[in-house]
């Protein structure tokens, strides 16, 4: 039987990991929301002027996740060699859905080596994951996405990645993304953010954060 990407890479269950993001510590979730809050701080919601269009608001958006990536082949197939893809799932929060889930995939070229990574479509590896929790005819475009679970989800198109070696068992990593639509309550959703993260290699476990403009 074929393993999913989740399994390949090591990776629970939807549901277990689901499970995990409902039973994170109270320190984490102290900490987050007083970055949400700082975040939030910084401009008040403002309203779209369209007067045509259906009436969205522009608001600040954070999330931070615990990631587990994976070095893979175009089959899936797990390698130690560039080029490869890094396709990953984490757990965390988002503000606008509270507890959520990651799912991401980028991409290392053999002539950057490994320095700079692009975006490539989420669905390469995890479609079937997405499909089950009812996430289908997501864009090519889109890399990576924030989800609940529940019918909401957020999606992105990350063009360009920097990563910057800090040890050998530390990469650290800053992007800038858009923010070209969504599920849900973030149907049709705009706007724009900075990624900013690191993993080690070795382990492909890392941390991420977005910090940005929504509207929706």
């Amino acid at each position: 039987m074929k393993k999913s990407m989740m399994s390949k890479l090591g990776l629970m269950s939807l549901a277990g990991s689901f499970l995990l993001v409902s039973c994170v510590e109270s320190i984490e979730e102290t900490t987050l929301t007083q970055q949400i809050e700082k975040v939030e701080a910084i401009q008040t919601p403002t309203e779209s002027t369209d007067l045509n269009a259906r009436k969205t608001v522009e608001r600040n958006y954070f999330e931070r996740f615990t990631n587990q990536l994976g070095q893979v082949d175009e089959l899936g197939n797990a390698i130690t060699h560039i080029p490869a893809y890094f396709p990953g799932t984490g757990v965390g929060t988002s503000t606008h859905m509270g507890k959520a889930m990651t799912f991401l995939n980028q991409y290392a070229p053999l002539e950057q080596g490994g320095a700079v990574t692009y975006g490539r479509p989420v669905t390469q590896f995890f479609a079937k994951e997405l499909a089950e929790i009812g996430l289908t005819e997501i864009p090519a475009q889109v890399s990576s996405l924030t989800t609940d679970g529940k019918g909401n989800s957020v999606w992105f198109e990350n063009i360009k990645n920097i990563v910057t070696p800090a040890s050998e068992t530390r990469l650290d990593f800053v992007a800038e993304v858009k923010i070209i639509g969504g599920t849900g309550k973030f149907e049709n959703a705009s706007g724009t953010a900075t990624v900013t993260g690191y993993f080690n290699p070795k382990t492909g476990i890392g941390m991420s954060t977005i910090s940005g403009r929504i509207e929706f």
